[in-house]
């Protein structure tokens, strides 16, 4: 049976290790995969950076994600439950995972044609502090003293030290790069907000049923939103192949490929692996886009994911 078939059907491996390396495999695939969103994002929405003539307009790659998205997770879905007997509550909050995500998606490329693919990169981390935060207000979820401590560290290297150094270097508070910083954090708080959405759904709809309706219902919404800001629909198809890539790969496989590792490898293991999201992210956009690697950058990353490591135990609990 096929390594597709064997995720589809059970995760029926023959033995324990087996089932270990291939959850280490796929949680590292998941990390390398969600972290070229802002390399390639980067390219596509900044002409500056000489790989598109014009940008791409963030909600023409929104309905196009949400599309491919949806098209992947539909064999997966199959034979799982149908949409028809879900309750009115769910339904509801499935909508609602489609627009926060098409928002997410729209504000995180609108900063990314103002910041650096390195900044996007390392500001992406205050999802963990979103998440937590909206934990704590909605679900009443308690934080330990000895939480504060690595909480501190993520905010210090994922929020605090880009933007002191973004602000500094431009002397203003108002300079396009700290914009697009402070577009790439309030995407962060959208993202949390979708995670947070999913945690409720997840435990009413089937993983891939509620992946593929989400990733469709978020195109209704996106196709609003052009009409209302009269935004061209206008993708030119040398685009095509790459937003196919962020399509299936990004949106589709690296969240599929995480929620599948957290089964086989449990959520502190792959919580850990997935955090060297970051350090392919910096790596990629050296290697892809030219940009710089500075000291300060190394830095925030090392404190970020020292903080990710300190809160690995208070992350598990709250994917259970």
């Amino acid at each position: 049976m096929s390594l597709f078939a064997e995720l589809k059907n059970g995760l029926h491996f023959k033995s324990k290790k087996t089932s270990f390396w291939i959850g280490v495999l796929l949680a590292l695939f998941a990390a390398i995969f969600a972290s070229t969103t802002n390399i390639v994002g980067k390219a596509l929405t900044d002409p500056s950076y000489g790989f598109v003539e014009d940008a791409v307009h963030p909600l023409n790659m929104a309905i196009f994600l949400g599309l491919i998205a949806g098209l992947l997770f539909t064999p997966l879905a199959k034979g799982t439950q149908s949409p028809t007997k879900f309750s009115r509550k769910s339904l509801f909050f499935v909508i609602m995972l489609g627009v926060t995500d098409v928002a997410a998606i729209t504000t995180n490329f609108f900063g990314l044609q103002y910041t650096t693919a390195i900044n996007a990169t390392i500001l992406i981390n205050t999802e963990l502090l979103f998440v937590l935060l909206i934990a704590i207000i909605v679900f009443k979820e308690r934080l330990e003293k000895r939480e504060t401590f690595p909480l501190a560290l993520v905010a210090l290297g994922a929020i605090i030290i880009p933007l002191a150094v973004d602000i500094i270097q431009n002397e203003t508070f108002t300079s396009g790069l700290v914009m697009g910083d402070m577009m790439i954090l309030i995407a962060s708080g959208l993202f949390a907000l979708d995670i947070s959405i999913t945690k409720f759904l997840v435990t009413r709809i089937p993983d891939t049923r509620l992946m593929q309706i989400a990733a469709f219902a978020g195109v209704p919404f996106a196709l609003v939103l052009m009409l209302i800001f009269q935004v061209p629909f206008d993708v030119p198809w040398e685009h095509m192949p790459i937003i196919v890539y962020m399509g299936i790969f990004v949106a589709g496989l690296a969240y599929y490929f995480f929620v599948i590792a957290m089964r086989l490898i449990g959520a502190i293991r792959t919580i850990l692996i997935y955090s060297t999201i970051t350090v392919f992210g910096i790596t990629f956009s050296a290697i892809f886009l030219g940009e710089e690697i500075t000291p300060l950058n190394i830095i925030s990353v090392i404190i970020t994911i020292i903080g990710i490591y300190l809160l690995r135990k208070k992350m598990a609990s709250m994917e259970k």
